[in-house]
């Protein structure tokens, strides 16, 4: 019986008080209030409101306790919860009161059920003032929403009307689909047959001189001007920036001016033989230049060697490219 088991677990400073069973009723009345504000705002949400347990005559000859610790700690779990939990949690204390006064009411005179309709009534009536209405208006955007939803749902239910009444369309529908994914098949072979012919042509036939050509070809004799005056640091840089435009004139990457020495590297084919030159040249730039260490005369030849093998087009492979980098 729910009445006799409202809640045993309580708090042990939580008196209990001896009343009639015309004050549980009262009591419950007013606890549906209690509820009733704190499922409208947090801040009325006080455990202390639900008042005493009670004691409904005499526990040895046919009466019974009844304890409101289960409601102070949905009261209190109320505090922190958002709007939608907390009411939730709060119906459910609502609907236990509800079920309470049912089992009062199956035991109890007709009269005593009709006072306690008014009651409830009364109740009801100061719960509809506006302190406790909490009303949202929908915004455009779940209108919209509320739109796209049932137009959805209108299209899905005719393509079920249509499919009942003409059962071709399914298989249209599915030969649609077939269609649709070999297209899609198709155009991923083209593309992939088009880089392939670039890849040839590439490897096939010289390319023809382009501006990054000229820009390569201006870096490399800008460096050997620098060489000629024995500064040897500037030339290495010069030799750098001459392989890069290079490579970026095969398409090795797109180009990114912001790119580190490193992320070049990372952009061409793992163990190619332009990752290797590269990755030379790239040694004796950042030791020369980011080391702020006077270069040497061998190490600008050297970076002149590593710079004419890459500019030559000899181990040229592009062919497979790193992020950022086009086929």
């Amino acid at each position: 019986m729910l009445l006799a088991c409202a809640g045993t677990a309580r708090a042990a400073d939580i008196a209990t008080k001896t009343v009639p069973e015309a004050d549980l009723r009262a009591d419950i009345t007013r606890l549906q209030t209690v509820v009733a504000a704190c499922q409208a705002a947090t801040k009325a949400c006080d455990p202390a409101a639900v008042g005493d347990d009670l004691r409904i005559g005499d526990p040895a000859h046919g009466g019974y306790e009844v304890h409101w610790q289960w409601l102070r700690d949905a009261i209190e779990k109320g505090k922190t919860l958002d709007d939608k939990n907390r009411a939730n949690l709060l119906h459910d204390s609502s609907a236990r009161l509800d079920q309470i006064t049912a089992e009062l009411d199956a035991n109890v005179p007709q009269d005593a059920a009709q006072n306690f309709d008014h009651a409830k009534s009364t109740a009801a009536g100061i719960l509809a003032a506006p302190e406790y209405q909490r009303h949202q208006e929908l915004t455009w955007w779940d209108r919209l929403k509320a739109r796209f939803f049932n137009w959805l749902l209108r299209l899905l239910d005719g393509v079920q009307s249509a499919g009942e009444s003409a059962p071709w369309i399914w298989t249209l529908l599915e030969w649609l689909l077939y269609i649709g994914a070999a297209v899609g098949l198709l155009i991923f072979l083209l593309r992939h047959l088009n880089r392939q012919r670039l890849r040839v042509s590439m490897e096939g036939s010289a390319p023809a001189k382009t501006p990054w050509d000229r820009e390569a070809t201006d870096w490399a004799q800008l460096a050997e001007q620098f060489a000629a005056d024995r500064e040897w640091r500037e030339a290495v840089h010069c030799l750098y920036w001459a392989a890069i435009v290079s490579l970026e004139s095969r398409r090795a990457w797109r180009h990114n001016p912001t790119r580190t020495p490193r992320e070049y590297l990372r952009l061409l084919k793992p163990g190619s033989p332009q990752q290797r030159g590269l990755r030379g040249l790239t040694r004796i730039f950042e030791r020369v230049w980011y080391g702020l260490r006077d270069a040497r005369q061998e190490e600008y030849s050297e970076a002149r060697n590593l710079y004419e093998g890459l500019a030559s087009g000899a181990a040229a492979d592009t062919t497979t490219l790193g992020e950022g980098g086009t086929a």
